[in-house]
């Protein structure tokens, strides 16, 4: 016991001498001053859930004070791993997705954010994927310590072959019965129901719904559309579901044939604000007018979409903190922690276009 005490109080004076130095070289060191384990200090700094989040915040704090960084390469050498994350969007050819489309690229904004955070770089595969189950050979896969993701088109069934590789791998979706892959998401059937109930409430009762249900996200929100209907006594029209294409200029052109052909609704429900305001502009160029004629939402609460003309109800998907999540989500898989599904609340966003400008 005596010798236990000489050698924490030698711990201690070593720490002290550590503090008044202005820099510290060794990951022991530190722990030294901080008077914790070396492998407390590791997980600190390589910001561990296991260790407490003021656990956490003191030793990085003293590790910026005292100018001392994890060598990277040395640890990446030591895990056998690269510090590299692949993204991945599910760009599918046949609705005409690009990358400029505004949502992914606040998502990948999101993502980059969360992993320079944690110290990663980042992959992106930006080429739209014919065959997601082709991508298990591919860079994204096997130059980088895990994948995120982002949509699942009509691949799910690609997805599932990719996880039973057990490589690392998170999807920004919708959960399906039979998946084996872990998902992130926004509850897509409660947004696609508030933004059907609001414009009920609004009096409107010709509601159409733009978007291709094909798309596991879209169908749920689908469903909560379809069931806002049915809450409220509506009828579901099949005649009023349209399958528009996701660029601005291509669903423009399809309301706009809508538009002519006489089509009848008082309402838009959008699967995206990229829909949405291309869905206002061809309203408006047939001379109607948003709302008064025709009432429109979309989905997502891009950052055009308070700007637009008449500026945009949306349900809000917090994207800052959809990146944060998926991030977290796969780091702990790759760290052999914890992980599961997660879905994000969505928010309606109520403006000019539905004829209220409030937030609810």
């Amino acid at each position: 016991m005596a010798f236990l005490i000489v050698r924490i109080s030698q711990k201690r004076t070593e720490a002290l001498k550590l503090g008044r130095s202005k820099k510290i070289s060794s990951l022991q060191d530190l722990a030294d001053l901080a008077e914790v384990s070396r492998a407390t200090a590791s997980r600190a700094l390589n910001d561990n859930p296991r260790i407490a989040l003021e656990t956490r915040e003191r030793l990085q704090a003293l590790a910026r004070e005292h100018g001392y960084s994890i060598n990277r390469r040395a640890r990446d050498l030591r895990l056998q791993r690269n510090s590299v994350v692949s993204v991945v969007f599910m760009l599918d050819i046949r609705s005409q997705q690009h990358m400029s489309d505004l949502f992914f690229l606040d998502m990948l904004g999101g993502i980059a954010d969360a992993l320079a955070a944690k110290d990663y770089d980042l992959l992106l595969a930006h080429a739209p994927v014919i065959d997601a189950a082709k991508l298990a050979d591919g860079r994204a896969m096997t130059q980088s310590d895990g994948i995120i993701f982002i949509g699942q088109e009509r691949q799910h069934a690609q997805l599932n072959e990719l996880a039973d590789s057990n490589r690392p791998m998170v999807v920004w979706g919708h959960p399906v019965s039979d998946k084996r892959y872990v998902v992130v998401g926004s509850d897509n059937f409660n947004g696609g129901n508030q933004a059907t109930s609001h414009l009920i409430a609004t009096g409107r009762r010709r509601i159409a719904f733009f978007g291709n249900t094909a798309n596991p996200e879209n169908a749920a929100r689908f469903g909560g559309y379809h069931s806002a209907l049915s809450d409220a006594g509506i009828p579901y029209d099949p005649s009023l579901h349209f399958d528009i294409p996701f660029t601005m200029e291509s669903a423009r052109d399809t309301v706009t044939r809508l538009l002519s052909e006489r089509t009848d609704f008082d309402a838009v429900v959008c699967v995206s604000d990229v829909v949405a305001l291309a869905t206002i502009s061809a309203i408006q160029r047939q001379g109607l007018s948003v709302p008064e004629d025709i009432a429109v939402t979309g989905y997502d609460d891009i950052g055009l979409a308070a700007y637009s003309s008449p500026t945009l109800t949306t349900v809000r998907q917090d994207i800052g903190r959809a990146g944060e999540v998926l991030v977290e989500t796969l780091l702990c898989m790759i760290n052999g922690e914890a992980y599961g599904d997660t879905a994000l609340t969505t928010k309606l966003i109520v403006r000019e276009s539905t004829g209220q400008a409030e937030t609810l």
